[in-house]
């Protein structure tokens, strides 16, 4: 698990749900052995060492989350909405851009006159 936090290259997608901001806002131990708390503290520890600056998280809020079960401090990020975002959800995994070709305005009349 460690050597996928620590490679860059690696996207990590987080799963928004209202579970998982109660497993990871909640005491004691990880229940499931899902090592959520652990995860979570490494990622939002690379997002505050990257200045707030998301360069690898993924956060995909799931049909049951809300806004408020996003974590504070990913706020500020985008967030894709499962499955209305489906489509920019695929091109951020491949790390493609979505090219919106700019409208043409009129056509330019140019007109030369001598002095």
């Amino acid at each position: 698990m460690d050597s996928y936090l620590k490679d860059k290259s690696v996207l990590i997608i987080v799963v928004i749900s209202p579970k998982y901001k109660a497993d990871v806002e909640g005491y004691g131990e990880d229940e499931h052995g899902l090592h959520t708390k652990y995860i979570h503290t490494q990622i939002q520890n690379e997002f505050i060492q990257q200045h707030c600056l998301n360069f690898r998280l993924v956060p995909i809020l799931f049909p049951t989350a809300t806004k408020k079960h996003v974590p504070a401090w990913l706020q500020s990020t985008r967030i894709y909405r499962w499955p209305q975002d489906t489509q920019d959800l695929v091109l951020r995994l491949l790390r493609e851009e979505r090219y919106i070709f700019p409208s043409l305005g009129k056509e330019v009349t140019l007109s030369i006159r001598p002095l």
